[in-house]
């Protein structure tokens, strides 16, 4: 797919915050096989000490998902789109393994691809005037980019079925009544506001703000008695590391914790 020499995705570093914003408004900033390896080049930069990732995009649209143009040129397309969307979720899962939150801000559409990049958020942030649609179905195809597990957990599995099966725009207001969204501010405030968790999250104990993500992810598939044990194990280790020491004397000293460096 794809292949123009135009950047798909600008990477920033500010503080620990790693930035990755989509520059091809022009497009939609949809997605082709030039993104998916620009995406997956962003993820390899993160390391220790990237304490926040922040996805946002330039123009009108977060991202309208892949480029269905491309689909339609390809001789094979099977093989095309299982190459793309393994890439895909390679770079996905590079993002979603960091100890490090995500916080994804999306204004005007986030469709199909676009949606499951946005599901990566551990934060996510809509415009009031964003709206969001899962689009696969309505050009014979199925989601990917996680959606399929990322969406039922944010909303139920019926409500995603419902939203997968009948391809319908949801408003931001209701995204975030539905438990999609976690934020709505107004358009203008959307980049401040996104910039502003980043950095927060970034300064905060990036050790347990992974392991609890880590809880809340792994808790679908354990019993309450075995949650119960995993968080045992969880806020044991959290007291041991330096971090947790940090959070705990940084209390007692009536001081704001000073986590890196």
């Amino acid at each position: 797919m794809g292949g123009g020499l135009e950047s798909r995705i600008r990477v920033e570093r500010d503080g620990r915050v790693l930035r990755i914003v989509l520059v091809r408004p022009e497009r939609g900033n949809a997605i082709d096989a030039q993104f998916v390896d620009e995406l997956r080049a962003a993820a390899s930069q993160l390391n220790g000490n990237v304490g926040c990732i922040a996805i946002v995009a330039e123009g009108k649209t977060f991202c309208v998902g892949g480029d269905v143009r491309v689909f339609a040129e390809a001789a094979e397309p099977g093989t095309s789109v299982h190459t793309w969307a393994t890439g895909f979720h390679q770079a996905v899962l590079a993002l979603t393994a960091s100890a490090a939150p995500i916080v994804v801000g999306v204004q005007g559409w986030a469709a199909g691809g676009g949606l499951s990049l946005a599901l990566l958020a551990d934060v996510l942030v809509l415009g009031r005037s964003a709206r969001v649609r899962t689009a696969y179905t309505a050009i014979g195809l199925t989601p990917d980019g996680g959606m399929s597990w990322t969406l039922p957990r944010a909303v139920g599995a019926n409500r995603a079925r419902d939203l997968i099966l009948t391809n319908r725009a949801v408003s931001a207001a209701e995204a975030e009544a539905m438990g999609l969204a976690t934020r709505v501010v107004d358009d203008q405030e959307l980049r401040a506001t996104v910039d502003r968790l980043a950095a927060e999250l970034a300064d905060g104990a990036t050790d347990a703000l992974g392991a609890a993500r880590n809880l809340v992810h792994g808790g679908w598939s354990r019993t309450f008695a075995e949650q119960l044990d995993e968080e045992a194990k969880a806020i044991a280790a959290s007291a041991d590391g330096v971090q947790g020491r940090e959070g705990v004397r940084a209390f007692v000293e009536r001081r704001a914790p000073r986590y890196h460096g």
